[in-house]
């Protein structure tokens, strides 16, 4: 089919041929009508602009509470972390804390780990009911005479002599720093209580200890003599008076006091602890034999027993009390070891030979040295060089 060409003269002549179509509705009508449609067109158009700003207050408050939200969960998370700081700082305080405490109480524990300090001496608070009995024994190579001290049991009331003689055999290689047998035994003692005097009968030279000086032999005898409670002790040889000892001939010796003496150390390396050796020539002064114990005694074994830790400045003295004063100097310190508490027992055990009762020490820049009391007076020992037997 072929296309056609349309122009307004085509265009009339085809409208003309449509039906005709009528309104039947009143002018009025269409008026209200065309009213009505602008109206609803003008409330849409009003309408709109509401709806956008309601939309974008409603955008605004999601953003803005987004915000809010975020800025909540900052500070939040501020918090944690502020929380979580305090937190660490806490632990790590408990843990110093914990740390203190365990280096404490591992201290302590060191401590009690430690051997305590231990005296070597007798005091009165150990003796009790028992009996004190002091042997002199001569050390591994006899040069030195070393007090050695027991304590006894009495319960059938024997005499000084029957206890010490009692007891000898149970000395006798007590200790590794002295010699293992005695120069006099008492075996050969016979006592006389009606004049206090020991006989000492042998079949033989005093050989063993012949060579040695008469301050030694001297010590010897003076130290049984006041252990037994005798005054004079004779010797004899096959029931004659006298007895050979090297080049001199001993007949009576008389009981002298031991006194003023200034005590050393006697100490082998392979033994725990030292004995307490006096020197067997007495000091005019305290204060010399102070000086003395500060040095080793070389020619015959002995150390110092005042160490270089302790530098004593003056000696002052109570006479009415026999307490004896010792001030150390500024630089002497005083140490918390087994040292210094023979340096203490040292110095205690020449107060004693002085005849002093207490000792105060002065500017010790410490309160203890194991169980002695520094801000204390010291009671002087009852004796030496405590061993224990085995009964």
């Amino acid at each position: 089919m072929p296309k056609q060409k349309w122009n307004d003269e085509k265009i009339k002549q085809t409208l003309k041929q449509l039906p005709s179509i009528k309104d039947e509705r009143s002018p009025e009508f269409i008026y209200h009508t065309i009213q009505m449609r602008k109206k609803s067109v003008h409330k849409t158009r009003v309408f709109m602009p509401i709806l956008a700003t309601v939309c974008t207050m409603m955008i605004l408050f999601i953003i803005s509470q987004s915000f809010l939200d975020s800025n909540e969960s900052l500070e939040s998370e501020s918090k944690v972390a502020d929380n979580s700081a305090l937190m660490k700082n806490s632990v790590s305080e408990k843990v110093e804390e914990n740390e203190i405490q365990n280096s404490e109480i591992t201290d302590r524990q060191t401590k009690m780990a430690s051997p305590a300090l231990t005296k070597v001496a007798i005091y009165h608070e150990d003796v009790g009911d028992s009996e004190v009995i002091t042997y002199p024994i001569p050390d591994q190579n006899i040069q030195v005479i070393v007090p050695v001290s027991i304590l006894v049991e009495n319960p059938n009331h024997l005499s000084r002599f029957d206890l010490y003689v009692q007891n000898i055999d149970k000395m006798i290689g007590v200790n590794k720093q002295l010699s293992d047998y005695f120069p006099i035994s008492p075996e050969l003692f016979t006592y006389h209580l009606s004049n206090n005097t020991i006989e000492v009968d042998t079949k033989q030279k005093l050989t063993n200890i012949g060579s040695h000086s008469e301050d030694f032999f001297n010590t010897l005898i003076q130290q049984q003599l006041q252990t037994i409670g005798a005054k004079k002790m004779m010797f004899y040889t096959d029931g004659k008076l006298g007895v050979e000892l090297g080049n001199r001939k001993e007949t009576t010796i008389e009981y002298s006091p031991l006194e003023k003496r200034a005590y050393f150390l006697l100490q082998d390396e392979s033994t725990e602890k030292p004995l307490y050796v006096p020197w067997e020539k007495p000091y005019d002064t305290i204060e010399n034999a102070f000086d003395a114990m500060e040095d080793d005694m070389e020619t015959h074994g002995l150390t110092a027993s005042i160490p270089d830790t302790i530098d004593i400045d003056k000696v002052s003295k109570d006479e009415g009390k026999r307490q004896l004063i010792v001030h150390l100097s500024n630089e002497s310190k005083m140490e918390e070891d087994q040292k210094t508490l023979y340096a203490i027992e040292s110095i205690l055990l020449t107060a004693k030979d002085f005849k002093y009762s207490t000792v105060k020490f002065e500017n010790t820049k410490v309160e203890a040295v194991g169980e002695f009391q520094l801000t204390k007076e010291l009671a002087v020992p009852v004796a030496a060089n405590r061993v224990d037997i085995k009964e």
